[in-house]
């Protein structure tokens, strides 16, 4: 029961190195959740990567605040230009074709070591807080805060 509240971002943990702590980095405060809509198209989306650097996102069907059941999935940056490079994707198209499986999903309270186990099988993780999606949190982000 605690690890599954832990994981929905309800309960802390006793380690203090915590995912939260991870992610709010210098000012305390968690960064936004960059994400895309079904609607959008692709160049929409490609712009939004370049815009805020990231590879990958959670595709949401409203606007944040979300709950999880307003996750439909997540767009990854390789995979589209792969879609747009072999013609299977234009970039007026709509994103909805092209949405993949939603990120895993890993609650602030969780620890630092559980996010290093969760990157064994994925690229970058969806955190939640009190059970609502709050921003994506990549390997990038794990080395950058392992090497301070």
């Amino acid at each position: 029961h605690d690890r599954w509240m832990r994981s929905y971002g309800f309960a802390e943990t006793d380690d203090e190195r915590t995912v939260g702590s991870l992610i709010a980095g210098k000012d305390g405060r968690l960064p936004d959740l960059v994400h895309a809509h079904p609607a959008d198209t692709v160049r929409d989306v490609v712009d939004i990567m370049s815009t805020y650097g990231v590879s990958q996102m959670p595709v949401l069907t409203a606007e944040p605040p979300v709950v999880i059941g307003e996750v439909v999935g997540a767009v990854e940056e390789k995979a589209l230009l792969e879609h747009v490079f072999t013609g299977a994707a234009k970039m007026s198209d709509a994103l909805t074709d092209f949405v993949g499986e939603p990120l895993p999903l890993i609650g602030v309270g969780e620890s630092v070591s559980s996010a290093r186990r969760a990157f064994g099988s994925a690229d970058a993780l969806l955190v939640v807080e009190d059970g609502k999606p709050v921003t994506v949190l990549t390997r990038h982000d794990l080395l950058s805060y392992l090497s301070e």
